[in-house]
């Protein structure tokens, strides 16, 4: 009876302790902040404490006069305004507005402490929620609410419950565990005799099995077992990660990509002299997509080259660009950087030269928005364009063209790792234009495309023949029209189904104006035709339209692979489709083990299907690395335990052990899986030190 008590009273102080960290830093028994005047005080402790980094408080915390102070302010909230340089900072308003809510709402109104509260606390860092359920005390159930999210960071659940309990009627509501609490926690009376199973059917009898189930799982893609109470550590992972969401790797990550790009971020945007943004989807040899754009001055811009920090001529610039679905859905952020010394002659011939771009992004097939942000480091001068982008996918048609591709006559070059921008077949083309160019009288027209078919193998394709049929004019009735064909192996498909070819047009003869080609191509077996066109302006000499363009060459081999891949997950998961965002951070996965970001959204989605002999045999194959974050690692030890290998399971987290600092988390996971296993004393020793741990925090 003693051993019995003893569990019960140390897994309520371990709750307890566990969820002291909703509570505000000021309630730590030694206050950093205690020489801060009351203005940075409040700011720090009672404004941000949820939102703020671990490193970011302990900087500002070093600061030593009140004017670095406001500067640091001033910067964290930049660092998190989603339209940098922008004076309507819409992060912070929101903030400001969450805040405000939950000082008005919970808590007590007249200390303005709601942001104290558990309630306050979720709803400062998750905002409101989709739907809000209040189950107020009936049959032997304390008060209830149930708030369901569709979170937008990816470090979270696509979609999750939150459920508090009020223990009595003077509390307010308290954050609710499934595995810290269980039913048992919200049931009154005798009746359940403190079995969580007794409770669990009292819960289902009084308030019906949609609730019941809640209180087994936050997650509602996890399956449950409504006769046998054996909750997994899922839900508290992911109150963890809420918990911790400031410092969560990818909330970091997306943070210092962010302030790496702040010289990007200026207010400053040219007046006369506009960009144009182009954009194509090509697809490679493996079937993947990429989008390549072009970001373009208008006319020559002078201030390109000019004095390096360094004293040499030459260049230095930034290229933003923000991802979003057509609904307006966040998809990700890419940050560009060229820079490049010249010499004399160089410099003279770029000044004379438009100025352009390259950019690339991997994408799944989808409808996009593309804002891309160009900054001349030399004067911080930027310019802003938007586009739509749309990426089809070749599989579903039969016969199709790309978006054409007008080339420079420079040489290509060879791109072994085929990472650089408009990069076909192992060659990368200097680009000059996507879809309309303008060129002088004479001037050749240098045309690239694709062509693609479903995947077959090119052996299957021996004998038929491709027709493509160039038409190029004015297109208008009785004005002369110039006709050119050829025709092509379809054998040259590989076996993504795509062949690259294009032709070279002469303009000779055609006087200024604007112009127009067609192209036709012809699976001359089947007859089935597809098309593409390309607008073309053959202007005065005097105008300008030889262009030097510029792209970031810093991505290659595996990695790049890797990164890839991770952004096509990350599209297909902004776009809700969840099966598809699986294969391609698989893909990631497997193109580059170690690369943790991509492990860590597998990990999630598997979890989140409820998919753990996937993520067991994952687990199983991969090296484990110090990378890991430690929802990650107690997801994968879980699917181990779900499928019974306990070995498996006590590894991953002994080794995440040696590489992050310990966590209660860990530790009560540790003690959960020799529970399981039987062995009440190595479970008991682990829920100490977790109790040890949370008491030292």
């Amino acid at each position: 009876m003693q051993l019995f008590s003893l569990y019960f009273r140390l897994k309520f102080f371990s709750l307890l302790l566990l969820l002291l960290p909703f509570a505000s830093p000021s309630l730590h028994a030694v206050d950093p902040a205690k020489n801060l005047s009351p203005h940075f005080k409040h700011w720090l402790n009672e404004e941000v404490p949820y939102i703020i980094e671990t490193e970011e408080r302990r900087q500002f915390l070093s600061l030593t006069t009140d004017d670095e102070r406001e500067n640091f302010i001033k910067q964290f909230w930049e660092a998190r305004n989603p339209t940098p340089g922008s004076e309507i900072n819409t992060y912070k308003e929101e903030h400001y507005e969450r805040l405000a809510y939950a000082n008005q709402n919970f808590g007590n109104i007249g200390a303005q402490d709601g942001w104290r509260t558990d309630r306050g606390h979720i709803y400062i860092v998750l905002g409101p929620p989709q739907q809000k359920a209040n189950y107020p005390e009936s049959r032997n159930v304390r008060p209830l609410q149930i708030w369901f999210y569709q979170a937008t960071n990816p470090a979270l659940p696509s979609h999750f419950y939150i459920v508090f309990y009020k223990r009595s009627i003077g509390e307010d509501y308290t954050l609710y565990s499934p595995y810290m609490d269980g039913p048992t926690r919200l049931v009154t009376g005798l009746e359940g005799k403190n079995v969580q199973t007794n409770n669990l059917d009292i819960l289902r009898r009084s308030l019906g099995d949609e609730v019941a189930r809640t209180t087994l799982s936050l997650i509602p893609t996890e399956p449950v077992n409504f006769s046998d109470y054996a909750p997994s550590m899922q839900s508290d992972v992911l109150l963890s990660t809420i918990k911790g969401l400031a410092d969560n790797p990818i909330t970091k990550e997306m943070l210092s990509e962010r302030r790496a790009n702040e010289r990007v971020t200026t207010s400053i945007f040219l007046g006369e002299n506009s960009a144009t943004l182009q954009s194509a989807a090509f697809r490679d040899a493996n079937g993947r997509m990429i989008v390549d754009y072009l970001m373009a001055y208008e006319r020559p811009e002078t201030g390109i080259v000019g004095l390096l920090p360094d004293k040499r001529i030459g260049y230095s610039l930034s290229l933003r660009t923000r991802v979003f679905t057509h609904t307006g859905a966040f998809v990700y952020e890419q940050n560009d950087r060229f820079a490049a010394a010249v010499n004399e002659a160089q410099a003279a011939v770029a000044k004379n030269k438009r100025f352009a771009a390259e950019g690339r992004l991997p994408l799944v097939p989808g409808e996009y928005q593309i804002e891309t942000t160009l900054t001349n480091e030399l004067n911080h001068l930027a310019v802003r364009q938007r586009a739509d982008v749309s990426v089809p996918d070749p599989n579903q048609q039969t016969l199709a063209l790309s978006k054409v591709v007008v080339f420079s006559p420079q040489p290509p070059v060879h791109d072994n790792t085929g990472q650089l921008p408009f990069s076909f077949s192992g060659l990368r083309f200097a680009p000059k234009g996507l879809q309309q160019v303008s060129l002088h009288v004479g001037e050749s027209l240098r045309l690239l495309f694709q062509i693609w078919n479903k995947p077959a193998d090119p052996g299957s394709l021996t004998g038929h023949k491709i027709k493509v049929h160039y038409v190029y004019g004015t297109m208008q009735a009785g004005q002369q029209i110039h006709q050119e064909d050829e025709e092509i192996d379809a054998a040259n498909f590989d076996s993504s189904g795509t062949m690259l070819t294009g032709r070279t047009l002469s303009t000779d003869g055609l006087m200024t104006g604007n112009y127009r080609v067609v192209i036709t191509a012809t699976d001359e077996t089947t007859q089935q035709k597809a098309y593409a066109s390309l607008a073309f302006h053959i202007v005065p000499d005097p105008q300008t339209t030889d262009i030097w363009t510029a792209y970031d060459s810093t991505a290659d081999g595996r990695r790049g692979s890797a990164i890839d891949d991770y952004k096509r997950g990350l599209s297909a998961t902004a776009q809700g489709q969840s099966p598809i965002a699986i294969q391609w951070y698989k893909r990631s996965v497997e193109d580059d083990s170690s690369y943790a970001p991509a492990l860590t959204l597998l990990i999630d989605s598997l979890a989140r299907t409820g998919d753990s002999k996937t993520i067991a045999a994952l687990s199983n194959k991969l090296q484990m690395n110090h990378e890991l974050s430690q929802q990650t690692a107690i997801q994968m030890s879980q699917a181990n335990v779900q499928i019974g290998d306990y070995p498996q399971a006590t590894r991953i987290l002994e080794y995440e052990l040696q590489f992050q600092p310990p966590s209660s988390e860990l530790y009560l996971a540790l003690a959960d899986i020799y529970i399981r296993q039987g062995n009440s004393a190595k479970a008991e020793d682990y829920k100490r030190q977790a109790a040890k741990l949370s008491i030292s925090n």
